[in-house]
């Protein structure tokens, strides 16, 4: 059995999941430093602060924030601060040993002590619940990042990478002030092949292919979909590296 995609469990998750993002965009930052824990005074609810941003604590793991500074703050107003962390936030949940640096709403591995330098060094590293990262799981993010050193630019959507030479496409995607610029090695740490289920087109195209599988240990396909809306857009051409099936692809098997 091949499991490869959020998209697959969770086809219609993606409306809910962007009209929240709508909806945060108003939020804003927390008034705390880094490490202040808030407390909800009309529930039991607790809150650890990193980067402006709130990460939920669960009972479970309120002694492992004991030693942290406390405000206290009604649940509508906590509600009202931002989910996701200031670019340069790093974060590191309490039963990993990964550190991650928050840039342009997404996580990414800070992958060793090099890296880590530059971002900053662990003194500023922020402790959080585990499953904390879970907030920047959407499927069909998309960003333009770079690797920091390099001068390839490349767009990241749906969990995969596709390069952006075309000075068309980078305009399209928001153009160079618009690029995220990521730890040296993330860019490598992807392929072309997005999550199982997610529905493409390319830029100057209308249509909107599904991408999958034919088995579990295939290539990934496209398919036509009709009647569909796109979930995510990539560069003219970068698409022609998957072979078109006459159906649609699977997920599961």
């Amino acid at each position: 059995m091949r499991v490869v995609s959020f998209l697959a469990f969770l086809p219609r998750w993606l409306a809910l999941g962007l009209s929240l993002f709508g909806v945060q965009a108003l939020a804003g930052y927390a008034p705390y430093a880094d490490g202040y824990v808030i407390h909800a005074s009309d529930t039991s609810n607790r809150y650890v602060v990193a980067g402006g941003a709130r990460f939920f604590i669960p009972p479970a793991e309120w002694s492992n924030f004991a030693g942290a500074p406390i405000a206290a703050q009604t649940q509508a107003t906590i509600n009202s601060y931002e989910v996701f962390p200031q670019d340069g936030t790093l974060l590191l949940e309490l039963s990993e040993s990964a550190i991650y640096v928050v840039v342009g709403a997404r996580a990414w591995w800070v992958p060793n002590p090099t890296e880590l330098g530059f971002w900053d060094d662990t003194t500023s590293v922020n402790v959080v619940p585990n499953g904390s990262r879970d907030v920047f799981l959407n499927p069909v993010y998309s960003a333009l990042i770079q690797d920091r050193t390099s001068s390839d630019v490349y767009l990241f959507v749906a969990g995969a990478k596709f390069a952006v030479t075309n000075p068309a496409d980078l305009a399209y995607f928001g153009g160079s002030s618009a690029v995220k610029v990521v730890p040296l090695g993330t860019v490598g740490q992807y392929s072309n092949e997005v999550y199982c289920g997610t529905l493409l087109r390319e830029r100057s195209s209308s249509t909107v292919y599904y991408m999958g599988y034919l088995s579990a240990s295939s290539a990934m396909w496209k398919g036509v979909a009709t009647g569909v809306t796109a979930d995510g857009v990539v560069p003219d051409g970068a698409l022609s590296a998957f072979s078109t099936l006459s159906g649609i692809p699977s997920c599961i098997w």
